[in-house]
């Protein structure tokens, strides 16, 4: 298991935000939860005010589901350029899945996507990525804040 610290976080939020400045996002929009906290440091590193989520779940804790659950999807206002983040791009079955709907009910938007990680073995590849994922990862976000409810 490889631990992702809020160090290599902070370390690699400028070369991501890098990357997709060229797309000049009007809109952020994270794939809730594991996307929530890249996303709203991508906006504030781009400048961009415009940030709403959608919840995409394929996973029970480490098991991965059959289907995919989508929530939000039918709340959405979006501009022309919309970066779709989320923190890993694992099988790629979300974004499979989430991209051809978005398409479908938004044609005039155009979609770049981002994450920290991928596999090489993705259905879809995102537009913007870091890393290469070989193991299972633990996001500092997963760890760090996973006691602060007993406060």
């Amino acid at each position: 298991m490889l631990k992702y610290t809020y160090s290599d976080f902070i370390t690699d939020l400028p070369r991501l935000a890098n990357q997709c400045q060229a797309f000049a996002p009007q809109l952020i929009l994270p794939i809730a939860r594991g996307g929530l906290t890249l996303g709203h440091a991508l906006a504030m590193a781009l400048n961009v005010r415009d940030i709403q989520s959608i919840q995409v779940s394929s996973y029970d804790d480490t098991i991965q589901r059959e289907t995919l659950n989508i929530q939000g999807f039918q709340n959405l206002q979006l501009p022309s350029r919309v970066l779709l983040v989320d923190d890993i791009v694992d099988t790629g079955a979300t974004l499979h899945h989430l991209l051809p709907l978005l398409h479908e009910h938004y044609p005039k938007t155009d979609f770049h996507t981002a994450a920290l990680f991928t596999k090489q073995s993705a259905k879809v590849q995102p537009d913007f990525s870091l890393h290469e994922a070989h193991e299972w990862i633990e996001f500092f976000w997963e760890h760090d804040f996973l006691n602060l409810g007993a406060l």
